[in-house]
């Protein structure tokens, strides 16, 4: 057999690799399906009884439903069941007053929603501060090397 030239060695490769990073990434998808689509599995306790429980597990059905908004499959949800306290916490960002009151109505007395704060937008302050005081040092370094 010929010895495979450099190219074609590079090009074997890459397909390995490739093909190894298409692997990883269905086996991560994959997983990923499993475990968002599992059913929560809840246990009676002292101070949630078997039939508070089934009303839990309707509440989740219901909000994992997503039945109640205008948009299904489209919000995070952070479904957090809280058997102590016999209630389902519901970590969410924006809802809409028309989806909160569905979600309300649909998710009954044992459903508590906290709203999410997003930190993603950016302060309007530190904006003006940057450019007043950036572009002053710009302008500063600008001046002192323009002289030399």
């Amino acid at each position: 057999m010929p010895p495979m030239s450099a190219l074609g060695q590079a090009r074997g490769r890459r397909s390995w690799v490739g093909a190894l990073c298409a692997s990883v990434l269905l086996a991560v998808g994959l997983g990923v399906a499993g475990v968002a689509g599992a059913a929560l599995q809840l246990q009676p306790t002292a101070t949630c009884s078997e039939e508070a429980v089934a009303e839990l597990n309707q509440t989740i059905e219901f909000v994992r439903g997503q039945t109640w908004t205008k948009r299904p499959g489209s919000i995070a949800l952070n479904i957090a069941p809280d058997l102590n306290a016999c209630r389902v916490v519901l970590n969410i960002g924006e809802l809409s007053d028309e989806e909160e009151t569905a979600l309300q109505a649909g998710g009954g007395s044992r459903l508590i929603i906290e709203h999410r704060r997003d930190w993603a937008r950016p302060s309007r302050l530190l904006l003006i501060l940057w450019v007043v005081f950036g572009g002053s040092g710009l302008v500063w370094l600008f001046r002192r090397h323009a002289r030399s």
